[in-house]
């Protein structure tokens, strides 16, 4: 996992050039009005997700976990608090991944850690690494997020 924000651009220069990308694009759009869905960046290599919810409990979520994506994780409005631990096979399967959409979910995972977003934080996720976003902080609350998926397969 890798965290930061967007404005502060010497904190993630040594990243590959994919992330920049993708980060080029979060910063030079304005997200307020980019509507909720699907968004192509470079076809199926790079997209992002955009979505408004409002957050809820932890208890109440499961963990997901990619294969074949990793996460960039973007708060565009509101606050979030993400769980997240390092990839391992001691956590629990509640469901089998799904190839169609690239997730499995996870229930109890072992060593979890938290990370709190404000907006203009983005929160980055390898594949493997258990992560539970659109969790409340102190309460319930609506926020707008992006989240850029990035195909493995750029990392190479």
């Amino acid at each position: 996992m890798i965290v930061g924000h967007i404005d502060q651009r010497e904190t993630f220069s040594y990243l590959p050039a994919a992330v920049h990308r993708s980060l080029a694009f979060l910063s030079g759009t304005n997200l307020e009005t980019l509507p909720v869905g699907r968004h192509d960046i470079d076809g199926d290599k790079i997209f992002v997700n955009v979505m408004a919810f409002e957050t809820s409990s932890a208890e109440s979520k499961l963990h997901e976990v990619h294969r074949d994506y990793l996460d960039i994780q973007f708060l565009i409005s509101g606050s979030e608090r993400i769980g997240f631990a390092v990839a391992s096979e001691a956590h629990t399967v509640e469901k089998h991944y799904d190839s169609e959409n690239d997730f499995w979910l996870a229930g109890a995972v072992k060593g979890e850690s938290e990370v709190l977003l404000e907006p203009g934080m983005f929160a980055i996720f390898l594949p493997g690494q258990p992560h539970k976003p659109g969790c409340t902080i102190a309460a319930p609350q609506p926020i707008k997020k992006a989240v850029v998926k990035v195909h493995r397969n750029l990392f190479e």
